[in-house]
């Protein structure tokens, strides 16, 4: 088999180039400019040969003025490179290969823990105090081999030196030498911060020449040559931030509903509920609404992209129909995986995978990210039943989502208690109620004939923590497709709910007596409270309640169904239980979203005596002098939004 280096050689001695040899490396004219002195370094290392042109000619020129290809690079030019890793005895693991395109692959064991390259080398070296190598890839393993050095590196590229089990440097004396440009930074800081508490200790250097190790032994350099380089500061630092140099920022909701926030963009949050529940389908709808630019809050009026991150449901099947069905531009929408090699194909890991999404994200202009489910995300590493194992993985999530203002939506499942609040039923560790900036509950009401189901906020950190819930069918839709019709389901809002998620989780483990009981102690509050011009004191509703044989506790666990909320009459003053007026459907909430049909009616809001009734039921659409969505209609009956109501009074 002819070496590349003999072949390049031959090249240049055709064309009077005076190829000389020096020690192991040679020079020559180099082809591609007007070379009076010689100017090309050339090297043979392990399976190909390195070139370097001193006055910056790029090596494909080089390799066309020569008529050869890159591929003549390679001993093997229709091959390219095979890098064989080996366990600390020398047996086989898995093969690196690289084609002379630079693409690369894996065979052999792939699903084992990686190890470094060159291992049995690596061991020795540690054992015998001599100074190891990390570089970026295995050329550049061979090119510092070439001059002597031990060196080593990770399978599959720079960025996957985390997953690398680095306790074979326990001990070591390491030099870094990354490559130099950005990707060559973040390696450096993930090799210091895998080797703190490792390695006896570590340096850094920097190629005198070119952009990494290979480019340094191409162009005729050493070891010695290397230039030493300051080891930047990684790990634990302290920093302080005045509160006066904060800018201060009011909170930008992805999702308004009424003028108020549900879900923050740029955040971090869980949609939860049983199987069934809806949960995944109200991911598809808020995916839909994104890429239409349809959704109430700062992405209105401008479609954004979506990445879909599922593990459990078929996107053939269920997502791209489900997609579909919600009405979503599905050029809009991306299923993000994640590969190690064209053929295998991973799934995404948490906080691993980090980097590669950010990098997505921010590439392809994203705006929400569906992770579905999250558990099943989680690096299984990690104990997703332990609250720090769970921070590891959802803290530099929220700090994503902040850095890239992308709102991540995260699904997941409840855990087989029996208690009230979904934020507390998710399953796992309480991270993961406690982490993100809302938590949305959904649950069916087995008690409603319509078979609906009702959503519920049970966290908003940002925002009301008072929303109202809103009503919801799943219904089935027909989707045609080129083998037949496909039948998913999608979410089709039926206004606000007078019950929430929380009634009716504690509904479903109360007896039928217990039930009756509550709506009986409903509906004596609500005529009540009517009676009183729809509030009264708590201690006038406990007495009369008493003298109706409802006690306090049964009054309480009606207030709910019944639409009442406690509030304080002053700061001096007692509390005061009042019929919620706001509680009452609306428009934008009713209707299959995508569907196009006709828009359920809505009932008459609750109205006191001594009030008169409405002229109109509320409903949404554009104001017509700013374009903000409302939900109010002006003196003339066309919509304005409060703020050009006001000003159109005044």
């Amino acid at each position: 088999m002819t070496r590349a280096l003999d072949r390049v050689i031959d090249a240049l001695r055709e064309r009077d180039c005076r190829p000389r040899a020096s020690g192991g490396s040679w020079s020559a004219r180099c082809p591609a400019h007007e070379d009076r002195t010689p100017s090309l370094s050339l090297r043979q290392i392990e399976g190909q040969a390195l070139i370097y042109c001193h006055a910056g000619c790029a090596t494909a020129d080089v390799m066309t003025a020569l008529d050869l290809v890159m591929a003549d690079l390679f001993d093997e030019p229709t091959v390219g490179a095979r890098y064989a890793y080996t366990d600390r005895t020398g047996a086989p693991s898995r093969t690196v290969h690289r084609t002379p395109d630079k693409r690369f692959r894996q065979s052999g064991n792939t699903r084992s823990t990686p190890q470094l390259y060159r291992l049995p080398q690596v061991v020795a070296a540690v054992a015998a105090g001599v100074t190891v190598y990390l570089v970026e890839g295995e050329k550049d393993v061979h090119a510092l081999e070439a001059v002597g050095a031990v060196a080593t590196t990770s399978p599959m590229g720079a960025t996957n030196f985390t997953k690398v089990d680095v306790t074979e440097l326990t001990g070591a004396q390491v030099v870094v030498v990354p490559d130099v440009d950005e990707a060559g930074a973040r390696y450096l800081r993930d090799v210091l911060t895998a080797l703190e508490g490792v390695a006896a200790s570590v340096a850094v250097a920097r190629p005198r020449v070119g952009k990494d190790a290979a480019d340094h032994v191409a162009a005729g350099y050493g070891l010695d040559d290397l230039v030493p380089d300051a080891v930047p500061q990684v790990g634990r630092q302290a920093r302080i931030t005045w509160a006066c140099d904060i800018p201060i920022r009011p909170v930008v909701w992805a999702w308004t509903d009424n003028d108020q926030g549900r879900i923050p963009a740029g955040s971090l949050s869980i949609a939860t509920g049983r199987e069934g529940s809806g949960k995944s389908t109200f991911g598809t709808w808020l995916a839909a609404q994104i890429t239409r630019g349809t959704l109430p809050g700062n992405l209105h009026g401008n479609p954004r992209r979506v990445l879909y991150v599922a593990v459990e449901d078929s996107w053939e099947h269920t997502l791209a129909p489900r997609l579909l069905a919600a009405g979503a531009d599905l050029s809009m929408v991306g299923r993000f995986d994640v590969v190690e090699d064209p053929d295998e194909q991973v799934t995404l890991s948490l906080p691993a995978d980090n980097r590669l999404l950010e990098q997505s994200i921010r590439e392809h202009n994203v705006a929400l990210v569906v992770l579905d489910p999250l558990m099943s995300l989680i690096s299984d590493r990690l104990d997703t039943h332990r609250t720090r194992d769970v921070r590891t993985a959802l803290d530099p999530l929220v700090r994503l989502a902040d850095r890239t203002s992308c709102l991540l939506l995260g699904i997941a499942h409840f855990n087989k208690g029996a208690g009230t609040d979904p934020s507390l039923l998710i399953t796992g560790s309480g991270a993961f109620k406690d982490v993100p900036r809302s938590v949305l509950g959904f649950v069916r009401d087995t008690d409603a004939e319509d078979g609906s189901r009702v959503m519920t906020q049970t966290k908003n950190s940002l925002g009301r923590d008072d929303l109202p819930s809103l009503k919801y069918l799943i219904e089935n839709t027909e989707i045609a497709t080129d083998q037949g019709p496909a039948h998913v389901g999608r979410i089709c809002w039926r206004g606000e709910s007078d019950r929430t998620a929380q009634d009716i989780l504690r509904d479903a483990g109360s007896t039928p007596e217990d039930r009756d009981e509550r709506a009986d102690a409903a509906s004596w509050l609500r005529d009540y409270l009517t009676n009183r011009g729809g509030e009264s004191p708590v201690n006038d509703v406990k007495k009369s309640g008493a003298a109706a044989g409802f006690n306090m506790d049964a009054l309480k666990r009606a207030k709910g169904k019944a639409g009442v909320r406690s509030r304080k009459t002053g700061l001096s003053g007692g509390w005061v239980w009042a019929l919620d007026l706001g509680a009452t459907p609306r428009r934008e909430h009713q209707g299959c979203e995508g569907s196009g049909e006709p828009e359920a009616t809505p009932f008459a809001p609750l109205v006191l005596p001594s009030e008169p009734p409405e002229a109109s039921p509320i409903t949404t659409g554009p104001c017509t002098r700013c374009g903000q969505l409302c939900r109010r209609y002006g003196a003339d009956g066309s919509p304005l939004c409060r703020s050009c109501e006001a000003t159109g009074a005044a």
